[in-house]
C-alpha cells in the first residue's frame, strides 16, 4: 500500500514556474503555485500580470512513488531537502498560503535591500530562525550566509526573499 500524500516544495529553472505547473496539470499531479496580482509599469503602459508568490518555487502533493516522475519533469531542478532527504510540507502552511493570497490583501515581495557583512535572520523554509552574515551575493537570486554554531561555520546559499535584515546580535557588535 502507498503512503498518503504529501506536500514538497519543487525548485524549478528560473521563470519555469508556469511552465512546469502546466507540465504537471498535464501529467495529473496535483500542484499549487501561488500567484500574486501585480501591476508592471513601463513608461509606455502598465500592464497587470500573475507572477509567482515565492520565485522559482511550486509545490506538489506527491507519494514517495510519484518522485521520479516529479524530478523528471522539464524544468524542475529539485524537490527541496534537508540532509539528503525531502521536506514535507505540512498541509496547514500550504493552507495558510492559500488564505493568505485568497484575502486580496497587499504582499510586499520585493527584497529588502541587503549588503555584505550584513546580519539577517531567516524568516522562512526548513531553517526558519537561523540567524547568519551575508558572504556574498550572487546576482538576484542567491546569498551565500555564515552560519556560526559551536565555532564551527557553515555556509549556506538562500533566495534573498528568505531573510530579512536584523540588529548585530550582541557578540557581532564585539567584534566590530
Amino acid at each position: 500500500m502507498d503512503q498518503a500524500p504529501q506536500w514538497y516544495a519543487v525548485y524549478t529553472r528560473v521563470c519555469n514556474e508556469k511552465k512546469v505547473a502546466a507540465e504537471f496539470t498535464q501529467q495529473h499531479i496535483e500542484h499549487y503555485l501561488p500567484l500574486l496580482t501585480t501591476i508592471r509599469k513601463w513608461s509606455d503602459r502598465k500592464k497587470t500580470l500573475q507572477v509567482p508568490l515565492i520565485n522559482s518555487y511550486l509545490f506538489v502533493h506527491i507519494t514517495k512513488k510519484q518522485y521520479m516522475k516529479v524530478l523528471q519533469t522539464n524544468g524542475v531542478v529539485k524537490i527541496l531537502h534537508f540532509d539528503g532527504k525531502p521536506v514535507p510540507i505540512p498541509e496547514y502552511q500550504i493552507n495558510n498560503l492559500k488564505i493568505l493570497l485568497g484575502a486580496k490583501i497587499p504582499i510586499n515581495r520585493e527584497p529588502t535591500e541587503l549588503k555584505k557583512g550584513q546580519e539577517v535572520l531567516i524568516n522562512q523554509g526548513t531553517l526558519k530562525g537561523l540567524r547568519g552574515n551575508i558572504l556574498l551575493i550572487k546576482g538576484f537570486h542567491k546569498l551565500v550566509i555564515s552560519i556560526n554554531a559551536l565555532n564551527y561555520n557553515m555556509v549556506i546559499d538562500i533566495d534573498p526573499y528568505f531573510v530579512e535584515p536584523v540588529e548585530p546580535s550582541p557578540d557581532m557588535k564585539k567584534k566590530q
